[in-house]
Protein backbone atom coordinates (compact mmCIF):
# COMPACT_ATOMS: atom_id res chain seq x y z
CA UNK A 1 0.00 0.00 0.00
CA UNK A 2 2.77 2.41 0.89
CA UNK A 3 4.82 1.83 -2.26
CA UNK A 4 1.64 2.02 -4.34
CA UNK A 5 1.21 5.53 -2.92
CA UNK A 6 4.48 6.52 -4.65
CA UNK A 7 3.12 5.24 -7.98
CA UNK A 8 -0.22 7.00 -7.48
CA UNK A 9 1.53 10.32 -6.93
CA UNK A 10 3.36 9.85 -10.20
CA UNK A 11 0.10 9.09 -12.01
CA UNK A 12 -2.52 11.42 -10.47
CA UNK A 13 -1.76 15.09 -10.03
CA UNK A 14 -4.77 15.64 -7.75
CA UNK A 15 -3.17 13.52 -5.02
CA UNK A 16 0.08 15.45 -4.82
CA UNK A 17 -1.38 17.97 -2.38
CA UNK A 18 -2.26 15.25 0.14
CA UNK A 19 -0.19 13.62 2.85
CA UNK A 20 -0.15 9.84 3.16
CA UNK A 21 -2.73 9.98 5.97
CA UNK A 22 -4.98 12.28 3.89
CA UNK A 23 -4.72 10.18 0.75
CA UNK A 24 -7.69 7.84 1.53
CA UNK A 25 -10.04 10.83 1.63
CA UNK A 26 -9.68 11.25 -2.15
CA UNK A 27 -8.42 7.82 -3.24
CA UNK A 28 -9.33 4.22 -2.61
CA UNK A 29 -6.92 1.26 -2.43
CA UNK A 30 -7.53 -2.07 -4.14
CA UNK A 31 -6.04 -4.74 -1.93
CA UNK A 32 -5.79 -7.56 -4.48
CA UNK A 33 -4.42 -5.51 -7.38
CA UNK A 34 -2.35 -3.33 -5.01
CA UNK A 35 -3.00 0.09 -6.54
CA UNK A 36 -4.71 3.36 -5.71
CA UNK A 37 -7.33 5.10 -7.84
CA UNK A 38 -9.45 8.27 -7.38
CA UNK A 39 -12.43 7.75 -5.11
CA UNK A 40 -15.77 7.90 -6.97
CA UNK A 41 -18.01 8.24 -3.92
CA UNK A 42 -17.89 8.10 -0.18
CA UNK A 43 -15.24 9.29 2.23
CA UNK A 44 -12.58 7.54 4.28
CA UNK A 45 -10.28 8.64 7.09
CA UNK A 46 -6.70 7.44 6.91
CA UNK A 47 -4.47 6.61 9.85
CA UNK A 48 -0.84 5.84 10.44
CA UNK A 49 0.31 2.90 12.53
CA UNK A 50 1.92 3.70 15.86
CA UNK A 51 5.71 3.62 15.83
CA UNK A 52 7.60 3.74 19.17
CA UNK A 53 10.33 6.32 19.68
CA UNK A 54 13.08 3.71 19.85
CA UNK A 55 12.44 2.49 16.30
CA UNK A 56 15.02 4.88 14.86
CA UNK A 57 14.62 5.99 11.25
CA UNK A 58 11.19 4.35 10.95
CA UNK A 59 9.90 6.63 13.70
CA UNK A 60 11.22 9.75 11.98
CA UNK A 61 9.81 8.67 8.62
CA UNK A 62 6.36 8.37 10.20
CA UNK A 63 6.66 11.96 11.47
CA UNK A 64 7.54 13.15 7.97
CA UNK A 65 4.54 11.37 6.48
CA UNK A 66 2.28 13.71 8.46
CA UNK A 67 3.64 16.78 6.62
CA UNK A 68 5.25 15.69 3.34
CA UNK A 69 2.90 15.68 0.32
CA UNK A 70 3.04 14.09 -3.11
CA UNK A 71 6.09 11.93 -2.39
CA UNK A 72 7.18 9.67 -5.23
CA UNK A 73 10.08 7.85 -3.50
CA UNK A 74 11.80 7.42 -0.15
CA UNK A 75 14.29 10.13 -1.13
CA UNK A 76 11.38 12.48 -1.77
CA UNK A 77 10.16 11.99 1.81
CA UNK A 78 13.45 13.27 3.23
CA UNK A 79 13.78 16.13 0.73
CA UNK A 80 13.55 19.62 2.22
CA UNK A 81 13.63 22.73 0.00
CA UNK A 82 15.02 20.70 -2.88
CA UNK A 83 17.86 19.18 -0.82
CA UNK A 84 17.90 15.47 -0.04
CA UNK A 85 18.81 14.97 3.63
CA UNK A 86 21.09 12.15 4.73
CA UNK A 87 18.44 10.67 7.01
CA UNK A 88 14.79 11.02 7.96
CA UNK A 89 15.89 12.32 11.35
CA UNK A 90 17.88 15.13 9.76
CA UNK A 91 14.87 16.10 7.63
CA UNK A 92 12.68 16.23 10.75
CA UNK A 93 15.24 18.40 12.48
CA UNK A 94 15.46 20.88 9.57
CA UNK A 95 11.68 21.12 9.33
CA UNK A 96 11.49 21.92 13.04
CA UNK A 97 9.48 18.81 13.86
CA UNK A 98 11.79 17.83 16.70
CA UNK A 99 12.28 19.68 19.93
CA UNK A 100 15.59 21.21 20.94
CA UNK A 101 17.99 19.20 23.12
CA UNK A 102 19.13 22.28 25.02
CA UNK A 103 17.28 21.13 28.14
CA UNK A 104 19.44 17.99 28.30
CA UNK A 105 22.64 19.94 27.69
CA UNK A 106 21.71 22.36 30.47
CA UNK A 107 20.73 19.46 32.73
CA UNK A 108 24.09 17.71 32.36
CA UNK A 109 25.91 21.02 32.75
CA UNK A 110 24.01 21.81 35.96
CA UNK A 111 24.52 18.30 37.35
CA UNK A 112 28.28 18.57 36.76
CA UNK A 113 28.51 21.07 39.62
CA UNK A 114 27.58 18.48 42.23
CA UNK A 115 27.89 15.03 40.61
CA UNK A 116 30.91 12.98 39.59
CA UNK A 117 31.81 12.14 36.02
CA UNK A 118 30.64 8.55 36.53
CA UNK A 119 27.18 9.72 37.59
CA UNK A 120 27.00 12.06 34.59
CA UNK A 121 27.86 9.17 32.28
CA UNK A 122 25.11 7.12 33.91
CA UNK A 123 22.70 9.99 33.27
CA UNK A 124 23.75 10.18 29.61
CA UNK A 125 23.25 6.42 29.23
CA UNK A 126 19.81 6.70 30.85
CA UNK A 127 18.84 9.35 28.31
CA UNK A 128 20.09 7.13 25.48
CA UNK A 129 18.13 4.12 26.73
CA UNK A 130 14.96 6.17 27.02
CA UNK A 131 15.38 7.64 23.50
CA UNK A 132 14.75 11.04 25.03
CA UNK A 133 17.29 13.07 23.07
CA UNK A 134 16.51 14.14 19.53
CA UNK A 135 20.14 14.43 18.43
CA UNK A 136 22.43 12.60 20.90
CA UNK A 137 25.51 13.64 18.93
CA UNK A 138 24.74 17.32 19.60
CA UNK A 139 24.40 16.63 23.33
CA UNK A 140 27.62 14.57 23.28
CA UNK A 141 29.65 17.27 21.52
CA UNK A 142 28.39 19.89 23.98
CA UNK A 143 28.91 17.90 27.19
CA UNK A 144 31.74 15.41 26.59
CA UNK A 145 34.12 17.39 28.82
CA UNK A 146 31.66 17.04 31.71
CA UNK A 147 31.12 13.35 30.94
CA UNK A 148 34.86 12.62 30.90
CA UNK A 149 35.41 14.18 34.32
CA UNK A 150 37.49 11.95 36.58
CA UNK A 151 38.94 9.74 33.84
CA UNK A 152 42.29 11.57 33.73
CA UNK A 153 42.49 11.59 37.55
CA UNK A 154 41.86 7.84 37.74
CA UNK A 155 44.53 7.21 35.09
CA UNK A 156 47.04 9.26 37.04
CA UNK A 157 46.33 7.26 40.19
CA UNK A 158 46.38 3.90 38.42
CA UNK A 159 49.63 4.56 36.56
CA UNK A 160 51.18 6.60 39.39
CA UNK A 161 52.04 9.43 37.01
CA UNK A 162 50.89 12.67 38.71
CA UNK A 163 51.54 14.88 35.67
CA UNK A 164 50.05 12.50 33.08
CA UNK A 165 48.49 14.31 30.11
CA UNK A 166 45.96 12.80 27.69
CA UNK A 167 45.11 14.45 24.34
CA UNK A 168 41.49 15.43 23.80
CA UNK A 169 40.84 12.81 21.12
CA UNK A 170 42.12 10.02 23.38
CA UNK A 171 40.17 11.39 26.34
CA UNK A 172 37.02 11.34 24.21
CA UNK A 173 37.76 7.75 23.23
CA UNK A 174 38.22 6.70 26.87
CA UNK A 175 34.95 8.41 27.79
CA UNK A 176 33.15 6.57 24.98
CA UNK A 177 34.59 3.29 26.25
CA UNK A 178 33.14 3.98 29.71
CA UNK A 179 29.76 4.82 28.15
CA UNK A 180 29.91 1.65 26.06
CA UNK A 181 30.50 -0.42 29.23
CA UNK A 182 27.43 1.12 30.87
CA UNK A 183 25.32 0.53 27.75
CA UNK A 184 26.41 -3.10 27.54
CA UNK A 185 25.17 -3.60 31.11
CA UNK A 186 21.75 -2.61 29.76
CA UNK A 187 21.96 -4.85 26.73
CA UNK A 188 22.72 -2.04 24.28
CA UNK A 189 25.70 -0.56 22.47
CA UNK A 190 26.84 2.70 20.92
CA UNK A 191 26.56 0.90 17.59
CA UNK A 192 22.79 1.24 17.99
CA UNK A 193 23.14 5.02 17.81
CA UNK A 194 24.50 5.74 14.34
CA UNK A 195 24.98 9.45 15.03
CA UNK A 196 27.39 8.80 17.91
CA UNK A 197 31.06 7.82 17.42
CA UNK A 198 32.14 4.33 18.40
CA UNK A 199 35.32 4.00 20.48
CA UNK A 200 38.45 2.16 19.45
CA UNK A 201 39.77 -0.30 22.01
CA UNK A 202 43.23 -0.69 20.45
CA UNK A 203 44.73 2.11 22.54
CA UNK A 204 43.18 0.91 25.79
CA UNK A 205 46.12 -1.38 26.61
CA UNK A 206 48.59 1.42 25.94
CA UNK A 207 46.71 3.74 28.27
CA UNK A 208 46.83 1.14 31.07
CA UNK A 209 50.56 0.40 30.60
CA UNK A 210 52.69 2.68 32.78
CA UNK A 211 55.79 2.47 30.59
CA UNK A 212 53.88 3.34 27.42
CA UNK A 213 51.86 6.08 29.12
CA UNK A 214 55.08 7.59 30.48
CA UNK A 215 56.57 7.78 26.99
CA UNK A 216 53.37 9.33 25.61
CA UNK A 217 53.14 11.91 28.37
CA UNK A 218 53.73 15.04 26.30
CA UNK A 219 51.66 17.76 24.68
CA UNK A 220 51.19 16.98 20.98
CA UNK A 221 50.31 20.56 20.10
CA UNK A 222 53.48 21.78 21.78
CA UNK A 223 55.53 19.13 19.96
CA UNK A 224 53.89 20.13 16.67
CA UNK A 225 54.75 23.78 17.20
CA UNK A 226 58.33 22.91 18.21
CA UNK A 227 58.70 20.71 15.15
CA UNK A 228 57.61 23.53 12.82
CA UNK A 229 60.09 25.92 14.43
CA UNK A 230 63.02 23.50 14.23
CA UNK A 231 62.19 22.36 10.69
CA UNK A 232 62.52 25.91 9.36
CA UNK A 233 66.04 26.18 10.78
CA UNK A 234 67.45 23.05 9.10
CA UNK A 235 70.12 23.41 6.44
CA UNK A 236 69.70 21.75 3.06
CA UNK A 237 71.93 18.85 4.09
CA UNK A 238 70.10 18.41 7.40
CA UNK A 239 66.74 18.57 5.63
CA UNK A 240 67.84 15.81 3.24
CA UNK A 241 68.80 13.58 6.18
CA UNK A 242 65.56 14.49 7.97
CA UNK A 243 63.42 13.58 4.94
CA UNK A 244 65.25 10.27 4.42
CA UNK A 245 64.77 9.15 8.03
CA UNK A 246 61.15 10.32 8.25
CA UNK A 247 60.28 8.39 5.07
CA UNK A 248 61.67 5.27 6.69
CA UNK A 249 59.69 5.94 9.88
CA UNK A 250 56.47 6.51 7.93
CA UNK A 251 56.99 3.39 5.78
CA UNK A 252 58.04 1.35 8.87
CA UNK A 253 60.63 -0.48 6.79
CA UNK A 254 63.03 -0.90 9.74
CA UNK A 255 66.05 0.87 8.24
CA UNK A 256 69.14 1.69 10.35
CA UNK A 257 70.99 4.98 9.92
CA UNK A 258 74.30 6.24 11.29
CA UNK A 259 74.60 10.02 11.50
CA UNK A 260 78.12 11.37 11.91
CA UNK A 261 79.91 14.70 11.71
CA UNK A 262 82.27 17.01 13.55
CA UNK A 263 81.29 18.72 16.78
CA UNK A 264 78.94 21.65 16.24
CA UNK A 265 77.61 20.49 12.86
CA UNK A 266 74.04 20.12 14.19
CA UNK A 267 73.67 16.38 14.83
CA UNK A 268 71.81 16.89 18.11
CA UNK A 269 69.67 19.64 16.56
CA UNK A 270 68.60 17.16 13.88
CA UNK A 271 67.77 14.49 16.48
CA UNK A 272 65.63 16.98 18.38
CA UNK A 273 63.78 17.84 15.17
CA UNK A 274 63.15 14.17 14.43
CA UNK A 275 61.96 13.57 18.01
CA UNK A 276 59.51 16.48 17.82
CA UNK A 277 58.21 15.27 14.43
CA UNK A 278 57.55 11.72 15.63
CA UNK A 279 55.97 12.82 18.92
CA UNK A 280 53.72 15.35 17.18
CA UNK A 281 52.14 12.34 15.45
CA UNK A 282 51.41 10.66 18.79
CA UNK A 283 54.17 8.05 18.42
CA UNK A 284 56.94 6.98 20.80
CA UNK A 285 60.59 7.90 20.33
CA UNK A 286 63.24 7.03 22.91
CA UNK A 287 66.47 9.02 22.90
CA UNK A 288 69.53 7.41 24.51
CA UNK A 289 73.06 8.71 24.93
CA UNK A 290 76.40 7.15 25.81
CA UNK A 291 77.45 9.97 28.14
CA UNK A 292 75.81 12.38 30.57
CA UNK A 293 76.92 15.46 28.60
CA UNK A 294 75.30 14.18 25.40
CA UNK A 295 72.10 13.23 27.22
CA UNK A 296 71.72 16.80 28.48
CA UNK A 297 71.12 17.90 24.88
CA UNK A 298 68.37 15.36 24.14
CA UNK A 299 64.71 15.52 25.23
CA UNK A 300 63.62 13.14 28.02
CA UNK A 301 67.20 11.98 28.47
CA UNK A 302 67.89 15.49 29.77
CA UNK A 303 65.15 15.09 32.33
CA UNK A 304 66.53 11.75 33.44
CA UNK A 305 70.08 13.00 33.88
CA UNK A 306 68.86 16.03 35.83
CA UNK A 307 66.84 13.75 38.06
CA UNK A 308 69.91 11.66 38.86
CA UNK A 309 71.93 14.85 39.35
CA UNK A 310 69.49 16.06 42.00
CA UNK A 311 69.67 12.68 43.71
CA UNK A 312 73.47 12.85 43.69
CA UNK A 313 73.50 16.38 45.13
CA UNK A 314 71.05 15.26 47.82
CA UNK A 315 73.31 12.38 48.78
CA UNK A 316 76.36 14.68 48.90
CA UNK A 317 74.54 17.15 51.16
CA UNK A 318 73.45 14.36 53.50
CA UNK A 319 77.01 13.02 53.74
CA UNK A 320 78.36 16.53 54.41
CA UNK A 321 75.78 17.11 57.12
CA UNK A 322 76.67 13.80 58.72
CA UNK A 323 80.40 14.67 58.74
CA UNK A 324 79.70 18.05 60.34
CA UNK A 325 77.80 16.36 63.16
CA UNK A 326 80.65 13.98 63.83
Amino acid sequence: MFQAWFIANQTYSEGRNLTYAEFPSKFTYHQKEKYWEPRKNGYSIGRLSYIPVGSGELYYMRILLTVQKGCKSYECIRTVDGNVCKSFEEACYILGLLRDDKEFIDGISEASRTESGHMLRCLFVRLLNMNTMTKPDVVWNATWKFLSDGILYNRRRTLNIPDLQIPEDELKNLCLIEIEKLLMCNGKSLKSFKCLPYPTFDSLFAEENKLISDELNYDRDQMRQLHEELLQKLTDEQHHVYSTIMKSVTAQDGQFYFLYGYGGTGKTFLWNTLSAAIRSQGNIVINVASSGIASLLLPVAKQLILHFAFLWLSMISQIAASNNRT
